[in-house]
């Protein structure tokens, strides 16, 4: 009875797990698509304008494909696509079954200043977590970090208008109705809390498909995930998911102290404090 009962919870986890990968590489096969078929048609292009054949054109899309401007512009278009697939999904599955109490939970326990305050206090400390994870990446491999700036200088750094509608707007309506609408939802039906909380931010590593990204964007998840479970909403994870992204814009602009591991340390443990002692002073009890 007991190996019975063990196979059955073996059997539980798997599925879940799977359905959840399953669901994730879909986004994952659907984005790699569009970056094909935008590759196809700048190849196609190439040759129209310039009679060249194939095999040549197929030397020419090497630099198109390095061209920042280019990829640029193809970030924003595979995140578009996956979105208009994501929204609908995830609200067609999940979003509309919300009930008369989650929509009341969501209205007066979400809207409401001392939330808002922590998901922006916290955005501040997992940005500069981030960095520090990073910085330990650069020291433990440079090669790795170095052909990770590589690459997201060639994915964003061609219009920086095109770039914040890419990192501000598209991928944390896209990455949050995947992530912590889908895959979190479907989690929640096979596991507890804490589990589901992990599970959902490895693959948020996974989902990004580099190592670097891979590591430090974990806690960003788990982060995310806490606050997906606690809000039952996806509308606050995109909006500190939208937040977070928009400071790696914003933290270019800053003094130069702003950009040392001193100060990074510093916000850290200043806004993981903060966070702390406003969700404590949540739970209190109000009276004498």
């Amino acid at each position: 009875m007991e190996n019975d009962k063990n196979a059955g919870a073996g059997r539980k986890f798997l599925e879940g797990i799977m359905l959840s990968a399953e669901i994730m590489a879909l986004f994952m096969l659907l984005q790699i698509l569009v970056s094909f078929v935008g590759a196809a048609a700048a190849m196609t292009a190439y040759m129209l304008n310039t009679g060249s054949d194939a095999v040549y054109a197929q030397y020419a899309l090497i630099d198109i494909m390095t061209d920042s401007s280019y990829m640029t512009m193809l970030t924003v278009v595979a995140t578009l696509v996956s979105a208009l697939f994501s929204v609908p999904a995830y609200w067609l599955i999940w979003g509309r079954k919300k009930t008369e109490e989650d929509k009341r939970y969501f209205r007066e326990k979400v809207l409401r200043l001392r939330p808002f305050a922590m998901i922006v206090i916290a955005s501040c400390g997992l940005y500069y977590l981030a960095i520090l994870i990073a910085a330990m990446i650069a020291i433990i491999s440079p090669a790795t970090m170095e052909n990770y700036n590589e690459m997201m200088e060639t994915a964003l750094g061609g219009s920086q208008m095109l770039a914040l509608v890419a990192a501000v707007i598209l991928a944390p309506v896209n990455e949050e109705c995947i992530m912590r609408g889908l895959i979190l939802k479907n989690l929640q039906r096979f596991f507890s809390t804490p589990v589901v909380v992990i599970v959902q931010a490895v693959l948020f590593g996974i989902f990004h498909a580099n190592w670097v990204q891979g590591i430090y964007v974990i806690p960003i998840g788990a982060a995310l995930g806490y606050v997906a479970v606690r809000s039952r909403s996806v509308i606050p994870c995109i909006f500190m998911h939208l937040f977070y992204n928009s400071l790696s814009f914003a933290a270019a602009m800053l003094p130069g102290f702003c950009q040392t591991g001193a100060f990074a340390v510093a916000v850290v443990v200043v806004s993981a404090g903060a966070v702390w002692f406003m969700g404590r002073s949540e739970r209190a009890p109000q009276g004498t």
